[in-house]
């Protein structure tokens, strides 16, 4: 029996989606379709047009001006147009949702009820189904263990992407500010520590977040995804901590983020920064001791060159 067919008491409140887009014309449409194919009805859906230079925007006015809020700026990045979202958001719950990936019919109506369940919650997110561009099942993604979250955000971001998270707006409300306007690929990962600290999260384990995998994109560039997590580095995810304990977990952390450098390079094909983070990570920490796994791929990358 899964989460939806649980009988449970009736559930209420009004979701918002955010959506941001920047020359999204190819999957607008797919986003927004999942939206209203939802088994719980959504109050609020506000798409965030980030400067588009394509038909995004015309698309939206003409085809779901009745059930679609579009807001327009110039070109900010994903962080400033999620933010420019919040800001008109009346949702008691905030889902956001990428304009190049969709939802299964019943991701908000499981994710609710979960919420129900764990009202010490500040959010919820799923397992993922990974898809081509042309919508082809390519493998399911179990999502972390939420009990594994902290300290697991201390230094990464276990795959929990924004399409797969609904968060209760209180939680967001003490926080004070939302996604990091700084940061252009990390912003997500930025906000999950620091909505940890303040209260837990729960899990669907159900694939019920459609995730498009792209090899292109800002967070296929090694260089630009280590550079964006060192803006967060020593004022977020270090900032709880003084002294020599501060010192040695900057230096843990950097070696991890350089580590899954390593990983992007390698998918990238590019051996020569493959190397650079590799050599970057084991300087930081070279003791096998902290995620070793890390020494058992840079075997795999020595022997391949």
């Amino acid at each position: 029996m899964t989460m939806v067919e649980r009988e449970l008491e009736p559930i209420d409140g009004a979701v918002t989606v955010v959506i941001p887009v920047y020359n999204g014309e190819r999957f607008i449409r797919r986003a927004v379709d999942s939206i209203l194919k939802q088994t719980y009805p959504v109050s609020q859906i506000i798409v965030v047009d980030d400067g588009s230079k394509d038909r995004t925007r015309e698309i939206v006015e003409t085809e779901y001006s009745e059930q679609v809020t579009l807001l327009c700026q110039q070109n900010g990045g994903p962080a400033k147009a999620r933010n420019a979202g919040l800001r008109v958001a009346t949702g008691e719950f905030i889902a956001f949702l990428d304009a190049d990936d969709w939802w299964e019919p019943a991701k908000l109506t499981t994710q609710i009820r979960v919420l129900q369940e764990h009202p010490e919650a500040v959010g919820n997110y799923t397992g993922l189904r990974v898809m081509t561009d042309e919508g082809v099942h390519l493998i399911d993604l179990k999502p972390v263990d939420h009990t594994t979250l902290w300290p697991t955000l201390r230094w990464c971001n276990p795959g929990i992407p924004p399409s797969s998270v609904l968060l209760r707006r209180s939680a967001l409300d003490k926080l004070g500010r939302g996604f990091d306007e700084r940061q252009m690929g990390s912003e997500d990962w930025n906000l999950w520590f620091r909505l940890i600290a303040t209260g837990s999260f729960c899990v669907c384990p159900e694939p019920l977040t459609d995730y498009r995998s792209s090899a292109g994109g800002l967070s296929g560039d090694a260089h630009h995804m280590f550079n964006d997590f060192m803006k967060m580095l020593d004022d977020v995810l270090l900032a709880d901590m003084t002294g020599l304990r501060r010192i040695l977990w900057r230096k843990r952390i950097i070696s991890y983020q350089a580590f899954k450098a390593c990983l992007t390079a390698r998918a990238a094909g590019d051996k020569a920064t493959e190397r650079e983070y590799m050599k970057k990570s084991v300087i930081e920490w070279p003791s096998p001791f902290w995620a070793p796994e890390r020494f058992r791929f840079f075997a795999l990358t020595l022997m391949r060159t």
